[in-house]
């Protein structure tokens, strides 16, 4: 109970830290909702399918963002955009981004929905990020496109990404082991997915140390961008994981690395999970 009081505590630090706009307003929020869980999870054990997104493709997550969160994570990213994109320049950003989303919607998508991918929130989401993309890209270059992007990231995907992992009090509700807990969380994960139609994912844990290798051949989000004639787009996606999991799963004593991205070139997107060593064994 201890460990997990004091890691509650490091989570309020941590929302606090990571929230996007209107800081105080959402790190109060998300830390209200934290302490109600809390209240509950010291009463109640829970089991591993109790948490939040278990069982789910990560596209239906991201399709669940509830509305306010989405407009908080929009109004951050104009803010961004807006730094980049002066008054002189809108007008043809706007033609531009008028341009892209009639690019986008005109997707054939049917082959995608066939495979599964039906979240329509999730859809409405992701094309609208890769019209603004080919819109930056037609003002400028692909390559600025990607660095506003980035910061872009940097500046309003915290929340969200937030709302698409299993609260870290509830992970210790589970279990005393985080990384055996998400070993089970994982599990289902690769049928999940290939049902939702957003990944193909090579799951594997070792009988050894328990570390997980979770490795995506293929994603839904490089196809979108591939198909919209701008994979580069898929990059700045990528490094929203990078936003948040390395600090997300250290609060649970766990090592997150990744050393590789179907967006840059790699083979696969290879996550892995370990346990974190300590200052004797580092």
């Amino acid at each position: 109970m201890h460990r997990v009081i004091k890691n509650v505590a490091s989570w309020h630090r941590f929302c606090s830290d990571h929230a996007t706009a209107a800081p105080r307003d959402v790190a109060s929020r998300t830390w209200h909702t934290v302490f109600e869980q809390v209240t509950y999870s010291r009463a109640t054990e829970m089991k591993v399918e109790d948490l939040r997104y278990y069982g789910k493709g990560f596209s239906d997550a991201e399709g669940s963002w509830p509305p306010d969160v989405i407009k908080r994570m929009k109004r951050a990213a104009m803010k961004v955009i807006a730094a980049h994109v002066t008054w002189g320049l809108r007008p043809r950003f706007m033609m531009a981004f008028v341009q892209g989303r009639r690019r986008a919607r005109s997707i054939d998508l049917s082959d995608l929905r066939e495979r599964g991918m039906t979240n329509e929130s999730f859809l409405a989401t992701q094309l609208d990020y890769l019209a603004m993309f080919w819109a930056l890209a037609e003002l400028f270059d692909t390559q600025r496109a990607v660095e506003i992007m980035t910061e872009v990231m940097d500046a309003s995907a915290r929340e969200p990404m937030i709302y698409c992992l299993p609260r870290p009090e509830n992970v210790y509700a589970v279990g005393p082991d985080p990384l055996e807990t998400f070993a089970d969380y994982f599990a289902p994960v690769p049928d999940a997915a290939r049902a939702a139609g957003c990944n193909a994912i090579d799951l594997s844990v070792s009988d050894d140390d328990g570390a997980i290798s979770f490795n995506v051949t293929w994603c839904v989000w490089l196809e979108l961008a591939t198909r919209m004639g701008v994979p580069e787009a898929c990059q700045p996606n990528c490094y929203s994981d990078q936003i948040i999991f390395p600090e997300y799963f250290a609060e649970l004593g766990i090592e997150y690395t990744r050393t590789q991205t179907l967006a840059c070139g790699g083979t696969c997107c290879d996550f892995h999970f370990a346990r974190e060593r300590t200052e004797h064994e580092a």
